[in-house]
């Protein structure tokens, strides 16, 4: 119930505030019934018909980039979906034992992405209450751009969309897989 009351209220907020929209399906007519966690709990469109497929989905104007997985449009948090990238503080070494910023670094490259406006669309809430996107700069997908340099990690708890781009970032010893690093969920519990 939690989770479909996130969902809802960030529904309603992200149209309230022009932020994503709904393409061009006619308003009384919106799919909330394949929501991979139930139906929303509002509305007569929550008595749609189950065999039309969900999305939101919209242009996000980047205000701030907050690490390597997350952004903000304006007062909007979004985390990146299906990837996980090391913590702003996180240090990995190459494989000579220089030790490098990859938080930072994931930082930059993220940022360096998201300078124009990004499509977006919501995937989920998290329990923070963080929009879950996935979003294009253009035709590439931001976070399996990250995931390819080896920037980020495939979030595998979450999501396999990613995981053939990281099998290929560490075969190709790119980014963080050029020497040793901890996994960022791991550095998060350690620190």
């Amino acid at each position: 119930m939690y989770k479909h009351i996130l969902m809802s209220l960030a529904v309603i907020w992200l149209l309230m505030a022009g932020q994503l929209s709904f393409g061009q399906l006619p308003f009384g007519q919106l799919p909330f019934g394949q929501l991979p966690f139930g139906q929303l709990p509002f509305g007569p469109a929550s008595a749609v018909a189950d065999t039309a497929p969900f999305a939101i989905s919209g242009t996000i104007t980047v205000t701030k980039v907050s690490d390597g997985d997350s952004l903000r449009s304006g007062r909007l948090k979004i985390r990146l979906h299906g990837i996980d990238a090391p913590e702003l503080k996180q240090t990995c070494k190459a494989a000579d034992g220089v030790v490098w910023p990859c938080g930072d670094a994931a930082r930059s490259a993220l940022a360096a992405m998201v300078d124009g406006p990004l499509q977006c669309q919501l995937r989920d809430v998290d329990r923070y209450g963080r929009l879950i996107m996935q979003c294009l700069a253009g035709r590439t997908d931001i976070a399996e751009a990250l995931v390819s340099q080896g920037l980020a990690m495939a979030y595998r708890r979450y999501s396999s969309d990613y995981v053939a781009a990281e099998d290929a970032a560490e075969a190709g010893s790119k980014g963080m897989w050029q020497g040793r690093f901890e996994p960022p969920w791991d550095w998060r519990k350690k620190n």
